[in-house]
């Protein structure tokens, strides 16, 4: 619990980070307002797979487990946290919005089990 803890708040400083880092490339661009939402699920994907990445370094006995408990609060957080921006939402369908939820906690755990990765010696 607390390796998946301490895993998840790594997540939400990479998360931070990732989203200053597009909020950087949208105060650059000319017109922003298109940008916004590839920027934001741009970020949102990216921070799940490191997220995972990181939660596999930490938990190498259940890479698997804890990924997966990483990217459902993650979602969680999310889901939170949209709650409180309703009328700022990207204006995806259904359908898509349901595939992006879907992929957060898979690409954690992708990630997770790619942190855990031996890497093998070529001779």
């Amino acid at each position: 619990m607390q390796k998946s803890l301490r895993a998840f708040l790594w997540t939400l400083a990479v998360g931070a980070g990732t989203v200053f880092v597009g909020a950087l490339i949208a105060a650059f661009l000319p017109d922003p307002d298109p940008a916004t939402a590839p920027l934001g699920l741009a970020a949102a994907l990216l921070t799940a797979l490191t997220g995972g990445i990181i939660a596999g370094r930490i938990h190498r006995a259940a890479p698997a487990l804890c990924g997966l408990t990483n990217g459902a609060l993650l979602l969680a957080v999310m889901l939170l946290c949209s709650l409180f921006f309703q009328g700022h939402a990207a204006g995806y369908s259904t359908g898509v919005a349901l595939l992006i939820h879907a992929l957060i906690p898979l690409l954690s755990v992708a990630g997770a089990l790619v942190g855990v990765r031996k890497k093998t010696k070529r001779r």
